[in-house]
């Protein structure tokens, strides 16, 4: 189903790959690097990379984005500077999935490993187990973790309306108290939001609600998340993108009707999920993966800001998040000293 929003989208058409790229070259890893996050989120990448190293040989790209100038990147850099890495400077906007495709229309090399601000790798050789989850004949990317939510479901729950989530979640009221106390408890904001602050954040979505309802699935949607995984340059030259411009258009790449994944399955292609002992998993057994918003996400490969709120989570938190992603199949652990818990927040 074509979504009726597709008229307002630029179409997007990546020049192919290089001529001189090879499937032997190295990954290709593209790592944000947004100015106005401060220098904790670099520190700790680079952190995680230095005690985790990938495994394989790999080129390390940082996409550097709302810097006024190169002199401003220059405490950014010299953090990493025995990475050697390589930068591209971009303006702060296009959003993630906007600036993956930025830089692959740029550098046109043959495989991206593509990692957003927050990611941090977990294990040593986790790019080796994306990278030979990719070479399986037959898949078309390959991530650390994969999902099945719905923005629809989620945007008729909350309103009252008839949605999957009904059976799977309490009383809307519970729901908006608990989402409160996990982001007073996590930092996310100071104290609950007042209600007349809810109605005008609410308001303020209104716009987007057309689309989240016609644009997207309803639960369950199958989708790799876009936060860490690996796709070649012909995989992307393959499908039907188009320019980002704002956050509901990544949400449309990512989880849309006409979502990444979708796109590669009606090319014949999966999308494969890989955990920190190297194990793959379909679509139809993410949920086994023990990776995201499942147990205590004990086979994680790349932590990021999601991974952390749900091992930041009490066990209320934690079974609201897995139902979300799981529906049925959600199987949360209580928090128990797992590995994320004590795992910095970043700036």
């Amino acid at each position: 189903m074509r979504s009726p929003w597709a008229w307002r989208r630029r179409p997007l058409t990546l020049p192919g790959a290089s001529s001189q790229a090879s499937s032997a070259d190295p990954t290709c890893v593209v790592h944000i690097v947004r100015e106005v996050n401060g220098l904790d989120w670099l520190r700790e990448f680079a952190e995680a990379l230095r005690a985790n190293p990938p495994g394989v040989n790999y080129e390390l790209v940082l996409a550097m984005k709302g810097f006024a100038s190169p002199a401003r990147a220059r405490p950014y850099l010299d953090e990493v500077a025995d990475l050697a890495p390589e930068t591209l400077f971009f303006e702060d906007r296009g959003f993630d999935i906007g600036t993956y495709l930025a830089v692959a229309a740029r550098l046109r090399r043959h495989r991206y490993c593509f990692l957003k601000c927050q990611c941090r790798p977990l294990v040593a050789g986790w790019l080796a187990k994306l990278d030979a989850a990719l070479e399986r004949p037959g898949v078309g990317q390959a991530g650390a973790t994969g999902a099945r939510t719905s923005m629809h479901s989620w945007l008729m729950y909350s309103t009252g309306l008839p949605s999957a989530y009904r059976s799977l979640l309490p009383p809307r009221r519970e729901i908006r108290e608990l989402i409160a106390a996990m982001q007073v408890e996590q930092g996310v904001i100071e104290r609950p939001p007042s209600l007349a602050h809810s109605i005008r954040m609410r308001l303020q979505t209104l716009p987007h609600v057309p689309e989240e309802l016609f644009g997207f699935a309803p639960f369950p949607t199958p989708h790799l998340r876009s936060t860490a995984f690996v796709i070649t340059h012909a995989a992307l030259s393959e499908l039907r993108l188009f320019v980002v411009r704002t956050k509901i258009d990544t949400f449309a790449l990512e989880s849309g009707r006409q979502n990444i994944t979708s796109q590669l399955e009606r090319l014949g292609c999966t999308s494969l999920v890989a955990d920190r002992t190297g194990a793959v998993y379909r679509p139809e057994q993410w949920h086994r993966s023990r990776t995201f918003m499942q147990g205590g996400q004990e086979d994680l490969l790349v932590a990021e800001n999601q991974t952390l709120s749900y091992a930041r989570a009490d066990f209320a938190g934690r079974r609201f998040l897995s139902r979300c992603a799981w529906g049925s199949h959600a199987d949360p652990a209580p928090p128990r000293g797992d590995p994320l818990d004590a795992a910095p927040a970043g700036g």
